[in-house]
């Protein structure tokens, strides 16, 4: 069997690795990679101080191509989500970290050496394929893609990326670097929220559905997801961006800092579905929604991760449950739920909003686009919120790394 040599990164010869590690190193095919810098240049953070723990730092090793199915890409753009701002002030830790102790020994090894800090974050990227593993058929090196990486493995505010070639799709030709890096997360968790916890489906055509908080980036995708659903969209949002929410597609858009707001929405009638996008963790309001009519409200902000960074494993898994209950005990009475809605990495999923993409029925919504150098700029302005769409990071590759071979042994 071949083995390759990945001094860059381990610091010495695979031959001299236990064979447990040199079996990941015979996924790789020889053929398909380049000469590749030994080290590159990402954003970390080293502790949870919200985006000033943000280091630049241009020594991360190559991250190595440790699965069948990986996929190494160089990065051209990337986004700035919510959850990345959350995760650098600590949000999810408990249970990220004992992810991370949970995964194989040679991953932990060969991240941070079982360590969770320091992290890069990024959850969404487009970029070009530089290697990928033996398994990977569809996908060559020199392809433009678009992908996500789930939480918390590292993410895209980096030079270059692995992931797992289900977690990406060609990129359309339609769409610049920076638009198809905007789709990705934001896309999957607004379809997860509405065909899954919300359980829309092709056959909803003439259901009334109230996006809250729609200006974000998973609501305006969910405002165009509905509309390829056949549905009557709602939607509500700064009087700034109402015209913005109507041109996405929104049948009608609320100023949410109106008086009249609430006396608006309630002159349209009960809604079959709410998608609530404001970030809110609790004091939902059922009133709007259609009594006994299976009406759901969605929310994107659970307590879940919260939960379990307050009271640990096993009381946060209580306090979620006895959290549900609460919450669902009055919406219930009147044949209403409460639901919880969460990013679910779907290749099917996946290969949909893409083909939406490239037919040009879903349109990428871009608020601002950031440089590299400027990521922590980025990360301020996210946690400032009032942004229509997305926020990107265009990345830069830094020059002068070592570089880095691979040869057969």
């Amino acid at each position: 069997m071949t083995h390759l040599t990945y001094r860059s990164i381990w610091g010495l010869d695979v031959m001299f690795l236990k064979p447990s590690i040199r079996r990941f190193c015979s996924f790789v095919r020889p053929n398909a990679l380049p000469e590749l810098p030994g080290t590159m240049s990402a954003w970390q953070i080293c502790g949870y101080n919200g985006f000033e723990s943000l280091k630049l730092v241009n020594t991360v090793e190559m991250p190595p191509l440790l699965q069948p199915n990986d996929v190494l890409v160089k990065v051209k753009a990337a986004s700035v989500n919510s959850l990345d701002v959350m995760m650098a002030e600590g949000y999810g830790q408990q249970i990220f970290e004992k992810f991370n102790q949970m995964k194989p020994s040679v991953i932990r090894h060969l991240n941070n050496h079982g360590n969770f800090l320091p992290l890069t974050l990024g959850r969404d990227f487009a970029g070009v394929v530089q290697a990928v593993s033996g398994d990977v058929k569809r996908i060559k090196p020199g392809d433009e893609v678009m992908g996500t990486i789930p939480p918390p493995l590292p993410g895209s505010h980096a030079e270059y990326l692995v992931t797992s070639a289900c977690n990406m799709k060609l990129k359309p030709e339609n769409l610049t670097m920076e638009e198809a890096a905007s789709i990705p997360y934001a896309g999957l968790t607004a379809w997860s929220a509405l065909n899954i916890t919300a359980e829309l489906c092709v056959g909803s055509k003439g259901k009334k559905v109230l996006v809250l908080g729609a200006t974000g980036g998973v609501g305006t995708i969910a405002i165009q997801l509905l509309k390829n659903l056949g549905t009557l969209v709602f939607s509500t949002g700064s009087s700034e961006a109402i015209p913005f929410l109507l041109q996405l597609g929104s049948d009608f858009a609320v100023d949410y800092t109106s008086p009249e707001a609430d006396s608006e929405l309630e002159q349209f009638g009960g809604f079959d579905v709410i998608l609530d996008c404001t970030g809110r963790t609790e004091k939902f309001s059922y009133s709007l929604l259609k009594p006994w009519a299976n009406a759901k409200y969605v929310t994107l902000s659970p307590p879940t991760l919260r939960n379990f960074d307050d009271h640990g494993l096993i009381g946060g898994l209580m306090k979620n449950g006895l959290d549900l209950l609460a919450a669902n005990s009055t919406a219930i009475i009147e044949g209403k739920t409460l639901r919880w809605a969460y990013f679910i990495p779907s290749s099917t999923a996946l290969t949909q909003i893409v083909d939406l993409a490239r037919q040009k029925k879903l349109v990428p919504s871009i608020d601002s686009v950031f440089p590299y150098d400027q990521l922590p700029e980025a990360y301020a302005k996210m946690k400032g919120g009032h942004k229509c769409g997305k926020i990107i990071v265009k990345i830069t590759q830094i020059v002068g790394h070592y570089w880095l071979r691979f040869s057969a042994i």
